[in-house]
């Protein structure tokens, strides 16, 4: 008598509308592994891209025909169903279901040929539709009502299947497995006695599996066909060799800094040779805790707080790596587009190109890849903060294909305006355990204060460390050249840096120039890179222009050769000059392309840029290493004058001092007069950062309610408190005060009542819905107070249709955008000429809700016209010198438009307005804009290009926008036009290696036709 194995799992669909799996190659590897393990068995197993339909049938051939009337063959099969039922493959085409499937009718005919004493079929799939089930949504339903099961019926013949024939059958990603199949690996490893009658442990399957699809709040009854007679008998399953090579993690080995023993977790080796290229010393002692002690590989959930440079990022590779050897998939959160690009470009480079993994992000661009993250076609998705709360909100089955989420840069959750959203996300995720999902957990943040609890909040461990790969000096620096700073060993030292008479006023009174400039003079002379932060834009751009005039460096002409030629912003010429003179500046007013350009040149060893000034955001993570950082302020300037948190001062110091780029790192902090330099000593260089602390406010209890009541889908009226004490303000706050829910039920009931009358929230019964305005309000980037506002407007709108372009200005309108910095020039009269500007562009019934809510403040009114003229001119086509020449301020010190300030208006427009359309639709459904016209706003909103050169956006030509539209002012707007321009005209409007790209572009382009 001999066993014959047949395992399937089908997690990947090359047609990119089935949407992926995560847990179909681990239900197969698992139970081949254990069967493998525990008896004598002749099997093969079919994942990933050899499972094509061809391949599964025959292997199912061979399995069925080739058996003896003595043989027991096991078939087991995870993946998709369809819902005119068939199963499968990794080469199914939805358009082509007939041909490319395998109908349950030919699989019943191989039952039905083959001489088999006893063949078990496991289906861990189903032929009926429901949100995340195992089926092919868009396949076609059969007429025949009738149950397809039954077909592979008759003696001999066990059939289990994952749920009846009109039900949907589910996934746990959290657990790497389908419902079923986790049921089974866990009954027949665990059973009583050494010995498995299966038709006992059948009962046991099934009630395991429909008690789980309760709790996750899901309804999943497994059928049996049972035609043994006598039973049908196997030895309690045992995870042997093959199971602990397939899935090492569930063994809890130990590894030593070396990267090779990582082999132990089954990571491919293609990839660890990677590691071991990029971190030669091996893994640092972060990295290692975090696999030993934290288990992260293991399926742990960790919060890692660590200076900059100590390896925390990698702390979340080494766990996306695992879970994408085990079929899931991974999440990584950051808080800027920009530390989302970096990162995008860091892993395409290595996990996709080199690795195969499927890298996407979603940004709120254009080019975002949000069908492949809904549709699961992903290894490692990037997301913003907040792309990622509304994707996970709006499409909540989205999380249920997740392995892991890491979110980098925590410490975020303290910040009063992108705090909320941290929060949002991380309570949804904690929420979403209740209903068995529960992705693992990797939450990096800076060195902060006391924890708080957050790790508490959060259901897992902390790993906290303060030590850095790289030694740290710190110290305060007074105008006498004295440098007062703690050593390596802890100790206080002094050190004359530079000499005092090298300090001399340089302009009409002392400023910190008096000290930078001979300062970072003696440091580049001994080799170093120096960052210095200045707390604005212009002195960036100041301190960078006459570090450039005085430090006498060579000019980096090389690097100036890449610098966009087109870009007439007044900020390029700065930035060129800069150049010509060895340093750079970092800040908003840099386009896209020269931003890049800037890091680069900074993070190479052998660029010719010594010196970069740059405003805070450079802290956030950014890769740009130095020797030394210089923090020429301690305060924020459009902030009230609020000084750095002690936090905040860590995470710039930390951009001093990289592995593999320099052993030690320095941070200095001017003294400017302000402050004594041993106040500022003890404050920044000796004090203890900030506790962790909510953002939550009750002055917008508001829109937290709002917000978290999309997250649930029903609440009894009584209950509402319960939503906000699962937030980390309200856990905190539960912790500190025993009083707090009794004290903050009367605020939350007057809410209720409120919201009720204002059409947000309906009640039936006691029990609390959202109505579809509030849905909408509550998913929107909108606070409440914004959402009220933009609600009273829209009534006040009395054209017929609203256009794309109106309700860009309407934005204006709003309690966020009057908070946005736009530059006035407040004396006189000049800046009323903006009402006569908008009129022009927009009409009078703009005027008029323009000046709504200003509470007489004529320049606020002024500023919102200003703004949406801006943003007019911008969306169509108007070069960039033009919109600042056009909006200039008569004073050339005050009130002038720089890229920058177009730049955020128009990206905080873009991601307000989707919110504002959906709302809009609500209150007006019969006069909106078509969708078209509303999707090509939002994306000139974020390229400045007109909608007649959209089809120049190429996402394998990207060009600055000024290339754009010097294309389309010499009439070329379309790809077409463009291959067919000749080269002595492209060559005099584009940059050299643009021209490059085109041409290459154009080859493939007619390769791909040719082939």
């Amino acid at each position: 008598m001999a066993i014959i194995g047949r395992f399937i799992g089908v997690d990947r669909y090359q047609d990119p509308a089935i949407r992926d799996l995560t847990g179909a190659r681990n239900d197969a590897l698992a139970l081949w592994a254990l069967f493998k393990d525990t008896l004598p068995i002749e099997s093969k197993i079919l994942t990933g891209l050899n499972a094509t339909i061809s391949n599964i049938q025959k292997a199912l051939e061979e399995g069925l025909i080739n058996a003896s009337n003595n043989d027991t063959v096991i078939i087991f099969y995870s993946g998709h169903g369809s819902q005119d039922h068939r199963i499968t493959g990794f080469d199914t085409e939805v358009t082509k279901l007939e041909s490319t499937t395998l109908p349950m009718s030919t699989i019943s005919e191989l039952f039905k040929k083959s001489k088999a004493k006893n063949i078990l079929c496991i289906l861990d799939c189903c032929f009926s539709g429901g949100a995340a089930a195992k089926v092919l949504e868009d396949g076609p339903i059969s007429r025949d009502i009738g149950n397809p099961l039954e077909l592979l019926g008759g003696q001999g013949r066990v059939i289990l299947a994952a749920s009846n024939f009109d039900q949907p059958s589910y996934e746990l990603p959290t657990t790497g497995h389908g419902v079923l199949t986790k049921a089974i690996i866990d009954i027949l490893q665990t059973w009583e006695h050494d010995t498995v009658n299966l038709m006992t442990a059948m009962d046991s399957i099934m009630a395991a599996v429909r008690l789980e699809a309760a709790r996750i709040g899901v309804q999943q009854t497994p059928v049996l066909l049972n035609y043994v007679t006598g039973g049908l008998t196997i030895p309690r399953l045992t995870a042997g060799k093959e199971y602990f090579k397939a899935f090492p993690q569930r063994k809890g080995v130990k590894i030593t800094h070396e990267i090779d023993d990582l082999v132990q977790y089954n990571l491919p080796p293609e990839l660890l040779k990677e590691w071991k290229d990029s971190y030669v010393k091996g893994l640092n002692d972060l990295q290692l805790e975090a696999i030993n002690e934290f288990r992260i590989l293991d399926g742990d959930s960790a919060l890692v707080i660590a200076p900059t440079s100590s390896g925390k990022t990698f702390v979340g590779e080494l766990a996306s790596a695992n879970v994408i050897g085990q079929g899931k998939k991974s999440v990584f959160l950051f808080p800027y587009k920009a530390l989302v690009n970096e990162k995008y470009d860091q892993f395409t480079d290595l996990y996709q190109d080199k690795l195969g993994y499927r890298v996407i992000r979603c940004t709120g661009d254009y080019l975002d890849q949000n069908k492949e993250f809904i549709q699961g076609k992903y290894d490692i998705a990037l997301f913003t903060y907040e792309m990622f709360l509304n994707l996970s909100i709006s499409i909540s089955t989205t999380l249920n294909q997740i392995g892991l989420v890491v979110l980098d840069e925590a410490q975020f959750i303290t910040d009063p305006t992108r705090g909320i959203t941290i929060e949002l996300l991380l309570t949804n995720l904690i929420t979403a355990r209740q209903r068995g999902i529960n992705p693992q957990l990797i939450v990096l943040s800076a060195v902060i204060g006391n924890s708080n609890y957050f790790e508490d909040w959060l259901g897992c461990k902390k790993l906290l460390t303060t030590k850095r790969p790289v030694p740290l000096i710190e110290g305060v620096m007074g105008r006498n050249g004295y440098f007062k700073y703690l050593n390596e060993k802890g100790e206080v030292e002094t050190e004359q840096l530079i000499p005092s008479y090298h300090i001399v006023q340089r302009t009409q009174k002392p400023s910190q120039q008096d000290v930078i400039v001979p300062l970072v003079k003696s440091l580049v002379q001994q080799g170093e890179k120096v960052i210095i932060f200045r707390n604005q834009k212009g002195p960036a751009e100041g301190c960078a222009a006459y570090l450039a005039a005085d430090l006498g460096l060579p000019g980096a002409e090389d690097e100036s050769k890449n610098l966009p030629k087109h870009n007439s912003s007044s900020t390029s010429s700065k930035l060129k000059r800069c150049f010509a003179g060895g340093t750079a500046f970092h800040n908003s007013n840099l386009s896209k392309e020269e931003r890049k350009i800037v890091e680069r040149a900074f993070r190479d060893p052998n660029s010719k840029i010594r010196a970069l000034a740059a405003t805070t955001t450079v802290a956030a993570g950014i890769n740009t290493p130095a020797n030394t950082v210089i923090l020429a302020e301690q305060e924020f300037v459009g902030d009230d004058g609020r000084p750095f948190t002690i936090a905040e001062y860590k995470n710039m110091a930390g951009r001093a001092g990289r592995v593999g780029f320099n052993e030690k790192g320095r941070a200095i902090i001017l003294a400017d007069g302000k402050f004594d330099p041993n106040f500022l000593f003890n404050k920044y260089v000796l004090g203890t950062p900030e506790p962790l602390a909510s953002s939550f406010d009750t002055a917008d209890l508001d829109t937290w309610i709002i917000k978290l009541l999309v997250q649930v889908k029903d609440v009894h009226k009584d209950n509402l408190v319960n939503l906000l004490a699962n937030t980390y303000g309200g856990y905190v706050a539960n912790k500190i005060n025993p009083d707090w829910e009794k004290n903050m039920r009367h605020d939350i009931s007057e809410l209720f009542q409120e919201m009720l009358r204002l059409g947000i929230l309906e009640e039936e019964n006691g029990i609390v819905h959202l109505t579809i305005l509030g849905k909408a309000c509550g998913e929107s980037v909108l606070s409440f107070r914004s959402v009220m506002r933009l609600v009273q407007l829209l009534k006040d709108y009395h054209k017929a249709t609203i256009t794309a372009d109106d309700l860009m200005a309407i934005v204006q309108a709003l309690p966020e955008s009057d908070e946005l910095p736009t530059p006035m020039f407040r004396k006189g009269t000049s800046e009323s000429k903006r009402v006569r500007e908008v009129a022009q562009r927009f009409g009078h019934e703009i005027i008029q809700l323009l000046q709504r809510f200003v509470n007489g403040d004529e320049f606020k009114y002024y500023a919102r016209c200003k703004r949406a003229s801006i943003l007019f001119d911008w969306t169509k086509g108007i070069s960039t010198s033009d919109i600042e020449d056009t909006f200039k301020s008569p004073n050339p010190y005050f009130g002038n438009i720089s890229y920058s300030n177009i730049r955020a208006f128009a990206d905080f427009t873009r991601f307000q307005l989707r919110s504002v359309h959906k709302i809009a639709t609500i209150i007006f459904p019969g006069a909106m804009l078509d969708e078209k016209t509303f999707e090509d706003l939002l994306k000139s909103l974020e390229t400045g290009v007109p909608s007649d050169c959209f089809d120049l956006l190429m996402p394998s030509l990207e060009m600055s926008r000024e290339e754009y539209l010097a294309l389309s002012n010499a009439g070329i707007k379309t790809k077409e036009a463009l291959y067919n321009a000749p080269g002595e005209l492209l060559n005099s409007l584009l940059e050299v290696s643009t021209v490059e790209m085109i041409l290459h572009d154009k080859d493939d382009s007619i390769e791909r036709i040719s082939a």
